[in-house]
């Protein structure tokens, strides 16, 4: 999962020897009251008494959903039409008595993405939830969220129908059997294969196109149609040609759907970001600037798509057969979400999808993010107990300190190898030892990772991954010819140092002055002035920080600068033209990051290796 952050959901595929199948339909011309009716034809059961699940947790988000609580109107019903006994026992499991005459269930699913009674406080990440508009004829479905399993029969196959009405067309991964107008049969091989795959209903804006051997599809719904379908993969197609060199040459899946729910106004949880899965990846992002919108896609699909490398293909016991209910938590959560988070920051310098200065931009905002966390305890422990309420809270390090770790690790492997391996090459190996079909054991991987690369390898994972030591940047970087300084002092251009915000109108002011330094002093900036103009270029939400980006860019120190603002005087509003020269002041940056001007040839070779130039 990626909320601006993120989330990682996977398939294991495992074959059955149960009876029968499960016939499930989802009627979404139903909808009312923002609930959608199913109705589950159940397989064969045997026994006096089953138990009815949903999940507490999905494999990737990292925290308790409980989906039973969006569960209403459960019954049980035999072949004669006749209600059996039902006792719902807890907030995701409901015991079923006289099992053998059950032929179906059927109930009510809430939407996730709106509050109703019962909700509770814990709201879902939309991305992992279930939206239900049919005044918008838009429904958003996790599969997880509308249907479960019967305890002990999770891995029999499942048939999915979806009725419709004839506007709308669903996006998918899943395999689709039958289509029609107004209804899509899909097929799954168990419930693991069926949670794994999310469906978007819309009126359609879809897009299908073949990308290195693969066939992408983009589904997106913008209600003010400030994206399209196009627009989407348009800006995904360089990106994903060079995922594919990345990873040996070609895209190791022969499809992938990118399903993608933009909303106009704010969400119930507060974020957005994205849920990936090992064929598709479902996104709930603001509708915004379209090019900052396209960007903001382009950036989160980077890291999504990585997660058919880990963990569908390289992934521990406890993920490859997932309890739904009762979850045991891997120790490698930098390995799913650090290292999938610094390979599509990677991929991008290493096929001048953007530079260097911007690379080391991205890693110099994480070494700063790591800092908020309290790293007290090794990666593996923080893992293994993620959802502890002291490490949830610590969740958000995964893509930081994660990163970093692979970021380091990724150099010790090029030097001690020398350039024979690098991170890539052994996720490679890896895959091949094991793959969607095998796990590795937790307390393995490390000894694993060493026979394949060397004992220096090995010693880096259980010193900075297995121990909660500090990362050495400034050795390990400095390999690659990266210089570190944890603080720097440097003379830069300055745009004041007053603190900015938002209005009621959702402009741009200043409502702080505290640490406001010279510049700001000069120009006269005052609390409560509403910016209008920096440097002859309008401010508003949208262009605040392209525009001051743009002011420290480009401006010398003795520039004339000129900034309209908006401001009270003597009771009236008027607007008011600042100025004042530009001038460079003292500034201490923490963590500095930049290339060594003079690197020794050990250092050009390494970085050479590194960056895909040797």
């Amino acid at each position: 999962m990626k909320k601006t952050l993120t989330l990682s959901l996977i398939l294991i595929s495992l074959f059955s020897f149960s009876q029968g199948e499960y016939k499930v339909k989802i009627d979404l011309t139903q909808a009312k009251n923002d609930q959608v009716p199913v109705e589950i034809l159940v397989p064969n059961i045997e026994g006096e008494s089953i138990e009815y699940h949903m999940p507490k947790i999905v494999p990737g988000t990292y925290s308790i959903s409980d989906f039973g609580r969006f569960i209403s109107e459960f019954k049980a019903i035999d072949a004669d039409g006749n209600f059996l006994e039902v006792d719902n026992i807890s907030t995701n499991k409901w015991v079923i008595k006289d099992a053998s005459k059950l032929d179906k269930i059927t109930y009510w699913v809430d939407d996730s993405f709106d509050d109703f009674k019962g909700y509770g406080s814990n709201r879902l990440f939309e991305p992992g939830g279930m939206s239900i508009e049919a005044d918008n004829n838009v429904f958003v479905i996790n599969t997880f969220g509308f249907v479960g399993y019967i305890d002990g029969y999770k891995f029999n196959p499942y048939e999915l129908t979806v009725v419709h009405n004839e506007e709308i067309k669903g996006a998918t991964s899943l395999k689709k059997e039958v289509e029609t107008d107004t209804s899509d049969t899909y097929t799954a091989a168990n419930y693991n294969f069926l949670a794994d795959a999310p469906i978007m209903y819309s009126k359609p804006d879809i897009v299908t196109k073949e990308i290195a051997g693969a066939e992408i599809l983009v589904s997106v719904y913008s209600p003010n149609k400030v994206l399209s379908a196009a627009d989407v993969m348009d800006n995904i197609d360089e990106l994903m040609e060079a995922q594919a060199k990345y990873l040996g040459g070609k895209l190791p899946v022969d499809r992938y759907a990118y399903l993608i729910y933009l909303f106009d106004s704010p969400t119930i949880s507060g974020s957005y970001g994205a849920l990936e899965h090992s064929y598709s990846s479902l996104y709930t992002l603001p509708e915004m600037d379209p090019q900052r919108i396209s960007q903001t896609v382009k950036d989160v699909a980077a890291h999504e798509f990585f997660h058919i490398v880990t963990p569908l293909n390289i992934h521990s016991e406890e993920i490859h057969d997932f309890n739904y209910i009762e979850p045991e938590m891997s120790q490698h959560l930098w390995l799913y979400e650090g290292v999938t988070e610094y390979s599509s920051q990677h991929v991008q310098v290493k096929y001048d999808l953007y530079d260097l200065e911007d690379f080391l931009a991205e890693m110099h905002n994480k070494i700063n993010q790591q800092e908020q966390y309290n790293v007290d305890i090794p990666y593996t422990e923080f893992s293994e107990n993620i959802l502890e309420p002291k490490n949830e809270r610590r969740y958000g390090d995964v893509y930081a300190g994660g990163a970093l770790i692979a970021w380091c690790l990724d150099l010790t492997i090029i030097k001690s190898t020398n350039g024979q391996m690098d991170l890539q090459s052994v996720l490679r190996e890896l895959s091949k030892n094991y793959g969607p079909m095998k796990a590795f054991k937790d307390e393995e991987l490390f000894g694993e990772i060493e026979k394949i690369t060397t004992p220096e390898v090995g010693e880096f994972l259980r010193t900075y991954v297995g121990h909660a030591n500090k990362l050495p940047y400034s050795e390990i970087l400095g390999w690659s010819g990266i210089r570190y300084a944890e603080d720097n002092d440097e003379m830069v251009i300055t745009a004041g140092k007053f603190t900015p915000a938002l209005n009621e109108n959702q402009e741009i002011y200043v409502a702080g002055t505290d640490e406001m330094n010279d510049f700001g002093k000069d120009l006269g900036l005052k609390e409560g002035d509403v910016l209008l103009e920096w440097a002859g270029q309008e401010i508003n939400i949208q262009s605040f920080q392209d525009v001051i980006q743009s002011f420290y860019n480009d401006t010398k120190a003795g520039d004339k600068i000129t900034v309209m603002v908006r401001r009270e005087v003597k009771g009236k509003t008027k607007e008011v033209k600042l100025k004042a020269k530009a001038k460079k002041v003292k500034s201490s940056q923490k963590h500095l990051l930049e290339e060594i001007e003079n690197p020794s040839p050990e250092q050009q070779k390494i970085k050479a290796f590194w960056l895909g130039e040797a």
